[in-house]
């Protein structure tokens, strides 16, 4: 690609690959500390004696800290910075992780209050940053599209691996060894962030109340954000509803058992190499479909597989087999979704903006009256946002088919 009379450097450059590096590791290793410990919240939580509907509850207060802290927090990582937001994002995850030590409930919702933010901050900053980077530096798009591969592969590859160690810490030392050893890779990854990342920001000079002003602006004239907005919190509701209830789905069924007990650290390394493929098949999908098109197919194979709990609650292979198919399906869904915010979002709102799709998943949540309702809701309208962003139906189209 030639832009103003030079060309613009592609992954073959030194540049463009000491910056993957330095965002693979960075991301990588916070990531590490993040999924070590995924396996276990449930039992950890039952082990202190806590109920499952407190257990939900923590979930809650965990959406509800994206929600409202992780609106203001996000924002300043446009205004502060965002590798700054990205260091703030191992402190908090590392409180959270503390205080899992304790069983006492109010630090219990204390942490996952700070989880919720610091996951407000992981799902933005990280790639906020890596955007920006890469627009300053005037790298070829096929340099971000390949990273976002990268990172998305690579991610699944190393915490396949924290799958087998947090069961193997787990079986040495207890269910909170996972989340002790998770501290460790937060502050290998504070430190790596602070001495090899460049800063950068979004929107520096405004106040960071004002960034909300402008990017309101855009939503009114471009309702596409909305949508690609809309559509990935209606994926993510689904799929934290299945974070909260994989482990007692599986333990409430009593036919076709195939491991006594659950193990669940092996089980969630089966989970993430699902995705791992699906990371692989999204590299294919990509270079003979459109996004928006092969995306509604996704969620479509999503629903089916989270709906297996529903139709044959008591067999337990068959509940996991659909759990594997929705794995894949996320492995497609997270590279398709971020290259639809790079091109519908501007890039100094990207942190900003994505808070509202937060705001949509813990809503869908909350109001959630049962797992099924959850699932038919979340699939008609994410195939309504995809259709009207590819162009396939308009505002008329809707309005008409809602009055019918």
């Amino acid at each position: 690609m030639i832009t103003d009379g030079h060309e613009k450097p592609t992954m073959s450059s030194p540049f463009s690959r000491k910056l993957q590096s330095n965002y693979l590791i960075g991301f990588l290793l916070l990531s590490i500390g993040g999924y070590l410990p995924s396996a276990y919240n449930y039992v950890l939580f039952r082990g202190y004696g806590i109920d499952h509907s407190t257990i939900e509850h923590f979930f809650i207060y965990c959406f509800v800290g994206s929600l409202f802290g992780g609106t203001f927090v996000a924002s300043l990582a446009d205004h502060c910075g965002r590798r700054n937001a990205c260091l703030l994002c191992s402190v908090i995850y590392g409180l959270y992780h503390a205080s899992c030590n304790s069983s006492n409930e109010w630090i219990l919702i204390i942490g996952h209050i700070f989880r919720g933010i610091g996951d407000a901050l992981y799902s933005t900053a990280f790639e906020a940053w890596l955007m920006q980077e890469h627009e300053q530096s005037d790298l070829d798009i096929c340099v971000l599209e390949r990273i976002l591969y990268n990172s998305n592969v690579y991610l699944n590859i190393v915490t396949i691996g924290t799958g087998f160690l947090a069961q193997l810490l787990s079986e040495s030392y207890g269910y909170i060894a996972p989340f002790n050893v998770g501290i460790g890779f937060f502050a290998i990854s504070f430190v790596f962030i602070l001495i090899k990342w460049s800063e950068n920001y979004g929107r520096k000079k405004v106040f960071v109340h004002t960034t909300h002003v402008p990017a309101m602006r855009i939503l009114r004239t471009n309702p596409r954000i909305v949508l690609c907005g809309l559509a990935n919190a209606l994926f993510r509701a689904s799929f934290y509803i299945w974070l909260i209830e994989w482990t007692p789905a599986l333990h409430a069924a009593t036919e076709k058992i195939f491991a006594e007990p659950l193990p669940l650290g092996f089980m969630y390394s089966c989970y993430l190499l699902s995705r791992l493929l699906g990371s692989f098949a999204f590299g294919s999908l990509i270079k003979r479909f459109r996004t928006q098109t092969f995306m509604i197919v996704i969620f479509l194979l999503a629903a089916i597989g989270l709906s297996v709990p529903v139709i044959t609650p008591n067999d337990q292979l068959m509940i996991l087999l659909g759990f594997l198919l929705l794995q894949i399906c996320e492995g497609i869904f997270v590279p398709s979704i971020a290259l639809l915010r790079s091109e519908y979002i501007p890039n100094e709102f990207l942190s900003t903006n994505y808070i509202d799709e937060l705001s949509a998943c813990t809503s869908t949540y909350t109001n959630a009256c049962c797992f099924a309702w959850t699932l038919s809701v979340n699939y008609c309208l994410y195939v309504v946002c995809i259709y009207v962003i590819i162009g396939h139906v308009n505002y008329d189209d809707i309005t008409k088919a809602l009055n019918y």
